[in-house]
């Protein structure tokens, strides 16, 4: 993701509102007062990536966590690799609710992760697991 649009994309309004349009037709459901920037570095097993934006949000008593993943191609691996940042991203809250010694929610953080494909070309990977 280049700079201009990171930096567009990360401030909490324009964040939450690609959310509220997609889950609730453009309604303000999602409030940019509750986002927590979070680490965009998702260490694997030896390799570590990083995701272009993480937020974290703290409405209530639940903890979840939006991902915006810009894509310039159509990756095959795509799903796989979204499918990958969330169970990492999960894996890293229960270790930090055990080092904290923090009871965990009753329920691992919902996690929803937007590629937002900036290519000039149609999207031609898959777009979902099935």
């Amino acid at each position: 993701m280049d700079i201009e649009s990171k930096k567009f994309l990360g401030q909490p309004k324009n964040f939450v509102s690609i959310f509220n349009a997609l889950l609730f037709d453009g309604q303000p459901v999602l409030k940019p007062e509750y986002l927590k920037d979070e680490n965009s570095e998702l260490v694997m097993n030896v390799s570590s990536k990083h995701v272009d934006i993480i937020k974290r949000y703290e409405g209530g008593t639940y903890l979840d966590l939006f991902v915006i993943e810009s894509q310039s191609y159509g990756d095959p691996s795509m799903v796989v690799r979204v499918m990958e940042y969330e169970s990492v991203a999960r894996m890293r809250y229960i270790r930090q609710c055990f080092k904290k010694h923090v009871p965990m929610h009753t329920r691992l953080p919902m996690i929803l992760t937007v590629v937002l494909y900036v290519g000039e070309s149609k999207w031609n990977a898959a777009k979902r697991l099935s």
